[in-house]
């Protein structure tokens, strides 16, 4: 005879356990049982029946894992969460007694202290696991670096991050790890590439941040006391692989002085990876020469590509090798050190920015001067004036672009996102890659165009009325493919005739339709539907940016 199953021992029952069960099994309260997750990394799950999790209760509950909860059991954590429960009692009874003597030696010599260190061990058991989880860690601690001390954050805390950050700031920056940057409403965007991962975080910029009220801080500064410690296990592993002393010194300003490091730092790791790549690759192909030819050839086309990114990276490290900048005071140090650096270039500064530069704004060896003044004054023939979007655009385009276009007080190209990747049919504004027609090529630009769609122009277009009947029949919900059918029609008349081909593509596309089943039929319009639309607002903006021009003429 079978054995008969009780209810609640098995399934969703066994398997998922409530909070409310979760705290009365470890005996902690509602904040330390949030706080010990946090740090563990153990967050709710979601059921696929909440009743039967629930044990046969309707009742809305938030759920965890039991084999997570009974993990939690035997964390050393628990025990200093009870400790310090029990000397903060001792604490307010002497405090309300006045015993202010005997209170500040409770404090000094029987305050429970905890480490962090076997969490981080357990959670990322390789330096990569650690490397691929930097990015939330990196962005949070940037975050209070920027923040006000007050009761909540305390100074030291911040103090903290900012050491912090310098530290790995200063490896990327010496190792030429930087890869993208992107300036956005936020902040700004940076990516670098350490030990084959990527990592990307944002930096808040200098103003004076407003402490939120309605944001529970208990939570961010449980997140922040892990990060802190993982940020100072990674900042360590990287700094030993390369034989550099940690923590490093601090110059006479209190940050981490860039100079200060051995020009040698580099990302030796992974060119010694790279090396080792492509010499197994040459092993291989010589290998396979004699078995498939077929075979040889992708790893020859392999081959080829790791090759080329390694030709990019290196020509990305030593992009402002042969430049040497100078900052102005209005412009952000803090941002254009870090990726002039990055990249192999000198910079120095204004005096009122910062102390110590490393040369003066009279230097002959300048070449750049980064300004973000509407107008510059007693200019240096010898050196170009850009403006700080020239140095995110050159790094992301990974070549130096014309400083023309970036010249103090002139409109700037756009500044595209190097995160975002467009897809077909999408709208790309001109980038910076795409040079300015230079004066008298227009007119022929403009023949092409007029040679290409096989229709001539009698007569110039009146802008505005043109305008005025498109929003009109935009008004009607006219798309635009049906308001542009009549010129497409007399373009198609005047244009090439239709061969057999294209009638027997035409034939086969239709048979293909009436073959469909109603559900593909009318998925295939929902597709049509959602691309004419997306094709209509291409047109749209593609039309705006050719009646800008023209009204610029």
């Amino acid at each position: 005879m079978a054995k008969i199953q009780k209810k609640g021992k098995k399934g969703n029952a066994a398997n998922f356990i409530t909070r409310q069960q979760a705290l009365k099994k470890l005996q902690i309260s509602l904040a330390d049982f949030r706080r010990l997750c946090i740090l563990k990394g153990i967050y709710p799950r979601e059921p696929r029946n909440k009743k039967k999790a629930n044990k046969g209760s309707t009742a809305p509950a938030t759920f965890y894992y039991t084999k997570d909860i009974q993990y939690l059991l035997h964390e050393p954590l628990l025990n200093k969460f009870r400790e310090y429960k029990t000397f903060a009692k001792k604490l307010n009874k002497v405090l309300h007694k006045g015993e202010y003597s005997t209170a500040k030696s409770l404090e000094e010599n029987h305050r429970p202290i905890y480490s962090l260190d076997h969490i981080v061990k357990e959670r990322y058991p390789s330096f990569v696991d650690a490397l691929r989880d930097m990015d939330d860690a990196i962005s949070m601690l940037y975050l209070f670096s920027k923040m006000p001390a007050d009761n909540k954050i305390k100074a030291d805390m911040v103090k903290n991050c900012q050491r912090l950050i310098a530290e790995f700031q200063a490896y990327v920056a010496k190792s030429r790890s930087l890869r993208k940057v992107f300036y956005s409403i936020k902040g700004i965007y940076y990516q670098a590439e350490i030990k084959g991962q990527t990592i990307t975080w944002i930096v808040p910029y200098q103003f004076s941040q407003d402490v939120p009220t309605d944001v529970d801080f208990r939570v961010m500064l449980t997140f922040l006391e892990f990060y802190t410690t993982l940020m100072g296990f990674v900042n360590f592993r990287l700094y030993n692989e390369l034989n550099i002393t940690y923590p490093p010194k601090l110059d006479g300003t209190g940050s981490l002085s860039l100079n200060a490091l051995p020009s040698s730092m580099r990302n030796d790791t992974e060119e010694d990876a790279t090396e080792t790549t492509l010499d197994e690759f040459k092993t291989v192909g010589d290998d396979k020469t004699t078995e498939e030819d077929g075979d040889d050839s992708e790893d020859v086309a392999t081959l080829r590509k790791i090759q080329e990114h390694s030709q990019e990276v290196s020509s990305l490290q030593n992009l402002f090798s042969n430049c040497v900048f100078f900052l102005s005071r209005e412009t952000p140090r803090y941002a254009l050190e870090f990726m002039i650096t990055s990249c192999g270039g000198q910079v120095s500064w204004d005096a009122t920015v910062g102390a110590n530069p490393p040369y003066s704004e009279s230097d002959e060896r300048i070449t750049h001067q980064i300004s973000d003044r509407p107008k510059v004054t007693n200019r240096v023939l010898s050196r170009s004036y850009v403006q700080p979007q020239w140095v995110a655009d050159c790094i992301n385009a990974r070549k130096i672009l014309r400083p023309s276009l970036y010249e103090p007080g002139s409109t700037l190209p756009p500044h595209l996102s190097p995160f975002v990747e467009a897809k077909e049919g999408d709208y790309v504004p001109q980038g910076i890659d795409e040079e300015e027609p230079v004066e008298g090529d227009e007119d022929e630009e403009e023949e092409e165009e007029e040679e290409e769609e096989g229709v001539a122009q009698a007569e110039p277009v009146n802008e505005e009325d043109e305008y005025e009947r498109e929003l009109k029949a935009e008004a009607a919900g006219v798309s635009f493919s049906e308001y542009q059918q009549p010129e497409e029609g007399k373009k198609s008349a005047k244009g090439k005739k239709r061969t057999a081909t294209d009638v027997e593509e035409a034939e086969r596309q239709e048979m293909a339709h009436v073959m469909m089943s109603n559900k593909q039929r009318k998925l295939y319009e929902k597709m049509k539907y959602s691309n004419q639309q997306k094709a209509d607002e291409v047109a749209k903006l593609e039309r705006k940016k050719k009646a800008i021009k023209k009204a610029k003429k």
